[in-house]
C-alpha cells in the first residue's frame, strides 16, 4: 500500500499531542512536496548536503531531520536561504524530487525510544531517578567523576566521539548523573534534580558561563559533542519507522559525530607506585552473602574480561587484550587470576601477578575491578586480600601496584591494607605530597557526604 509523506506526518501529529502543531514548533515540512509517494526513508541528524546524497544514492525520496536544513532553528532565516550552500542544497532537492521532514520536538521527549530516554539507555544507565521535560537523572554507582568521565568516553567511541571535556575535580565522588537532550542541558535544571554530576553538550552550554559556575559550585561536568548526544535517539527512530511502515525501506545515514579531534597530548594521567615490603600477617578475606570466591578457570577468561568491562573499562576489550595483558606471558597461570561469583556471574576480579622492578622481583596486584552494579559491598577489599594471599602462596614476600592519582578510594584502601607510597622517576614525591593532600580533603569531603 502507497504511503505518502503527509501520511507519516499525520502520524507524527498523533503521537506528540504535547507538540504545538497549531503553533510554534519546527516541527514539518521544509522542503518538497507532501503528497509525494514515499519509496524509501531516510532518518539523520541534519539535512547535511553530504547526507542527502547519501539518503539519494540508498533510494530514499524522504529525508528525516532532527536539527535545521537552513541553518536556523526555525528554518525561517531568508538570508541563510540565499547564502551559496543553501541555494545548492534547493537545486539538488529540487532535481531529486526528496522532501525534508523535520521531527525535533515530536522525538526529543518521545517516551522510551526518543532522544532523551535513548540517549541514557545507550550509556547503560538504566532506569532514572526523575524526569523533567528534557533532562533525566540517574543514580550511578559511588565513582571519582574522571573515571566516570573516561567510562562515557568509551562509551562514545563507538559513536565516532574521540574525547570528551571535563569541568571539575578529577577524584570528587559523584553518584547522581544528570543528562540533558542536545542543545538543552541547562546546568541549573539538572543541579536542582539532585545531580552532583552534569553530562552536558558544547551546544548546551557555555564554558565561561554554566562552567564557570558549575566550577564554583563544586559539580563535576563532562561534556560531548550535540549530535553524539542524540544519535542513539535518531537510530531508534529509524527502527521505529521501519516497524511502522514495514514495506518502506528506512535507513539511518549521515555522521554521528559533528567533530573531530587534533590532540597534542593522550591523557596527562600518570601512575603512581605504592609497595608492601611483607605479606605476613594478612587478614582473612570476608565475603558477603551470596557471593564465593574462586581462582579463574583454564577457560574462563570470559568472566575475568566481564569484569574488567562492567568496571575498569566500557566493554572494548576482549581476548586480545588478556592475551597481551596476562596469557602470552610464560609464566601465566589462569589461578594466578581470583574472582569472586554471585551465583554464575563475575563480579570481582583482580589478578595477584609479577613485575621486575628496579632490577627486583615483586608480587604484583594487577587489574583489580569490580562491577558496577556489585559497588558498596566491600567487594573490591576482599578481591584484593584474595590476590594477596595468592601472592603470598607464590613464594612472593612483598607486593607492588601501580594505580591513577584520582583513584583516592582505592588508593585510601591500599593504605589501610599496609601498601605505602613509592614516588618513582615519573611520579616523584612532590606528585605524591598532592596525591595525599587530596586524600584528606576527600575524606573530608566524604565525611560530610
Amino acid at each position: 500500500m502507497a504511503i505518502t509523506a503527509r501520511q507519516i506526518h499525520e502520524h507524527f501529529r498523533t503521537i506528540g499531542p504535547w507538540v504545538e502543531w497549531a503553533g510554534r514548533t519546527c516541527d514539518g515540512f521544509k522542503f518538497g512536496d507532501p503528497d509525494t509517494e514515499v519509496m524509501g526513508i531516510a532518518v539523520g541528524w541534519q539535512a547535511l548536503q553530504s547526507s542527502l546524497e547519501e539518503a539519494h544514492a540508498l533510494g530514499c525520496n524522504l529525508f528525516i531531520t532532527h536539527e535545521p536544513t537552513f541553518y536556523s532553528h526555525m528554518d525561517d532565516d531568508q538570508a541563510a536561504k540565499e547564502t551559496l550552500p543553501a541555494r545548492r542544497k534547493r537545486e539538488f532537492l529540487e532535481t531529486t524530487g526528496m522532501v525534508v521532514y523535520r521531527c525535533h520536538d515530536t522525538w526529543d521527549v518521545f517516551p522510551r525510544l526518543g532522544i532523551v530516554d535513548a540517549w541514557g539507555e545507550f550509556l547503560e544507565l538504566g532506569e532514572p531517578l526523575a524526569q523533567i521535560r528534557y533532562h533525566n537523572l540517574y543514580e550511578v554507582p559511588s565513582t571519582s567523576a574522571w573515571e566516570l568521565a573516561r567510562r562515557i568516553a568509551q562509551r562514545v567511541k563507538a559513536l565516532d566521539e574521540q574525547s570528551v571535556q571535563f569541568i571539575g575535580t578529577p577524584w570528587q565522588m559523584v553518584r547522581r548523573l544528570a543528562i540533558g537532550t542536545g542543545a538543552i542541558t541547562r546546568a541549573r535544571e539538572m543541579v536542582g534534580m539532585g545531580a552532583d554530576v552534569l553530562l552536558l553538550t558544547e551546544d548546551g552550554m557555555e564554558t565561561w558561563q554554566e562552567g564557570s559556575w558549575l566550577a564554583d559550585l563544586g559539580v563535576p561536568a563532562i561534556i560531548v559533542n550535540h549530535m553524539t548526544a542524540e544519535i542513539p535517539g535518531l537510530r531508534r527512530l529509524a527502527e521505529y519507522l521501519g516497524a511502522q511502515y514495514p514495506g518502506v525501506p528506512v535507513h539511518f545515514v549521515g555522521p554521528t559525530c559533528g567533530v573531530q579531534i587534533y590532540a597534542t597530548e593522550t591523557s596527562r594521567d600518570v601512575l603512581i607506585r605504592m609497595r608492601m615490603d611483607s605479606l605476613e600477617g594478612l587478614p582473612e578475606v570476608s565475603l558477603p552473602a551470596g557471593y564465593t570466591l574462586r581462582p579463574m578457570g583454564a577457560q574462563e577468561s570470559w568472566a575475568y574480561l566481564e569484569v574488567m568491562n562492567r568496571s575498569n573499562f566500557a566493554g572494548e576489550i576482549g581476548e586480545a587484550w588478556f592475551e597481551k595483558t596476562f596469557s602470552s606471558d610464560p609464566e601465566y597461570d589462569p589461578s594466578y587470576l581470583q574472582i569472586i561469583w554471585k551465583g554464575d556471574r563475575p563480579v570481582a576480579a583482580a589478578a595477584a601477578w609479577h613485575r621486575d622492578q628496579d632490577g627486583e622481583r615483586y608480587g604484583l596486584i594487577h587489574w583489580v575491578g569490580v562491577s558496577d552494579s556489585a559497588r558498596g559491598q566491600g567487594l573490591g577489599k576482599a578481591i584484593t586480600l584474595a590476590a594477596l594471599h595468592r601472592l603470598r602462596e607464590r613464594g612472593f614476600a612483598r607486593a607492588m601496584l601501580s594505580t591513577h592519582p584520582w583513584r583516592l578510594a582505592a588508593i585510601a584502601s591500599y593504605l589501610r591494607y599496609g601498601f605505602r607510597p613509592w614516588p618513582s622517576e615519573a611520579a616523584p614525591q612532590d606528585l605524591w605530597d598532592r596525591v595525599l593532600a587530596n586524600l584528606a580533603a576527600w575524606r573530608k569531603a566524604d565525611r560530610r557526604g
